[in-house]
């Protein structure tokens, strides 16, 4: 079941990748909006499932970065909250800035918003580690895990965990299942933190299947 989903995923990653060409060769170059748009909705009903499910940009850094660079550690000031949420209003503030500043040209902003991203999450991953944007920069991933507390559905940890952490070191974004696995009960489900982008690669290696759609409110 585990490689079905897999493959899964990859199809869906690619079937993206071939529209987001389509669209932008076609000069649609406002897709990258409506994917953003997406990306806020998915995350008001099962957390970043975008970002690990639907992203072109999450693609190229798990599955061609993930490829060629290594795995050293962030600067700690760019794993803070504090940076987190207040380059994501300065992103936001610069892009609404950009947007009116080119009222006859407003293809201009979509470009320069793909460029900048895509340039942000190379660089970020070749210094650091692939997933590096997409677990703390990206302002995309950041309001859908604001979002994303309030989900319907989330991905939590159920019936019996061993707490052997396989599914943190597992994790793509740097561990983001270890809090639920310290704090899960005996009986009770823990909710796995909405950092989580739902790439499934946690249960994919859990030995006793414990990782699983849960309800929000039951953990």
């Amino acid at each position: 079941m585990n490689e079905l989903i897999n493959r899964l995923r990859l199809g869906i990653q690619l079937f993206m990748i071939f529209l987001a060409g389509f669209l932008f060769i076609m000069g649609i170059f406002y897709f990258n909006i409506l994917f953003i748009i997406a990306s806020l909705a998915f995350a008001l009903i099962f957390g970043r499932l975008f970002c690990g499910w639907l992203c072109p940009l999450g693609f190229w850094t798990e599955r061609v970065l993930g490829k060629i660079t290594g795995e050293r550690e962030l600067p700690g000031f760019l794993k803070t909250k504090s940076f987190r949420l207040s380059f994501t209003m300065l992103f936001l503030l610069i892009s609404v800035t950009l947007w009116f500043y080119f009222p006859f040209q407003r293809y201009l902003f979509p470009v320069l918003l793909m460029g900048t991203m895509f340039g942000l999450a190379t660089f970020l991953g070749m210094f650091s580690f692939d997933k590096a944007w997409c677990a703390y920069i990206c302002p995309w991933g950041i309001l859908s895990s604001v979002l994303g507390r309030y989900a319907p559905y989330q991905l939590g940890i159920r019936g019996e965990c061993e707490g052997c952490k396989a599914c943190v070191e597992a994790c793509p974004i740097d561990g983001v299942p270890e809090e639920a696995v310290e704090n899960k009960q005996s009986e009770e489900p823990a909710e796995i933190s909405s950092r989580c982008i739902r790439c499934l690669e946690c249960s994919s290696v859990c030995p006793n299947d414990s990782i699983d759609v849960v309800r929000s409110g039951d953990a």
